[in-house]
């Protein structure tokens, strides 16, 4: 544990000796704080006159205005997480100080996991801009503490997962941009996968002509598929988990999801003993 928080605090330091993280915690701030407001600007509008806006009363907070911004915060972490995540890995590679952190006495849970817990920490920084937004709102409006709780928690869940994705991809590149830029398409192709998920028709598309077995099998097949892609991106999880509505698969989702690209960075530190 010493090793691993060792680990964690020369990650984390990092981020605040060099303008990464005070870039990254500015530019979510700023972003967030715009959504914020302009978010609370449309729901007002709304509440004065619902009915210009299709409501025959005033709309739901939670659904118009709570779960679309926590939602929105979490997907900003699809762009952020790159800069936390680039450098975890690639820079160490590239110079030469990875080769250096194996020769101490450090497992590779202790550099994974210390690295993990670094990017999380940032996360929690730039949920502090988040829970005030919160507060605001718990101020002004009647909303349930346990709901505003859950939300926070359906955001940092979207965050760690994209941090692990970064941090597995940045153990395979050597290159923060190369790193940045696979993470950010990766969490992208996801993102668009389940859209045109949505977009797949719902029916068997195997032709009448074929054979029933066949035709249930490609039936089968294709529904599984397809559901597949359609629980990809990660704000999918998310929308009802902000609004205080929790299932265990939304949260075993996210959990399965960190845990497998975890999972395939400590195969990849494993590596390097295959070609030794």
């Amino acid at each position: 544990m010493k090793r691993m928080l060792a680990v964690f605090r020369r990650e984390f330091s990092g981020y605040f000796l060099t303008p990464v993280g005070y870039v990254v915690v500015g530019m979510f701030a700023a972003i967030s704080g715009i959504a914020f407001t302009l978010a609370l600007i449309g729901y007002a509008k709304m509440s004065v006159a619902p009915t210009d806006y299709g409501y025959n009363t005033t709309p739901d907070l939670g659904e118009r205005l709570l779960s679309p911004y926590l939602v929105f915060c979490g997907m900003l972490f699809m762009f952020l997480s790159p800069l936390i995540t680039m450098k975890m890995v690639a820079e160490e590679k590239n110079r030469g100080t990875m080769e250096l952190l194996w020769t101490w006495p450090l497992r590779d849970r202790d550099v994974i996991f210390g690295k993990y817990l670094a990017g999380l920490a940032m996360l929690l920084v730039m949920l502090c801009v988040t829970g005030v937004h919160l507060a605001l709102l718990g101020n002004i409006a009647r909303v349930e503490p346990a709901i505003l709780v859950f939300g926070l928690l359906a955001v940092f869940l979207m965050g760690a997962a994209f941090v692990s994705l970064g941090l597995f991809i940045s153990s395979i590149t050597r290159n923060q941009i190369t790193s940045g830029t696979a993470t950010f398409g990766l969490s992208l192709l996801f993102y668009v996968a389940g859209n045109l998920g949505e977009q797949m028709p719902s029916g068997n598309p195997a032709p009448a002509a074929w054979p029933e077995a066949l035709r249930a099998a490609v039936g089968a097949l294709y529904a599984l598929v397809r559901g597949l892609i359609l629980e990809l991106p990660v704000d999918t999880h998310a929308g009802e988990m902000a609004l205080g509505v929790v299932y265990p698969k939304d949260i075993g989702y996210y959990v399965l999801f960190s845990a497998f690209f975890l999972f395939l960075t400590f195969r990849v530190f494993e590596s390097r003993n295959w070609r030794t």
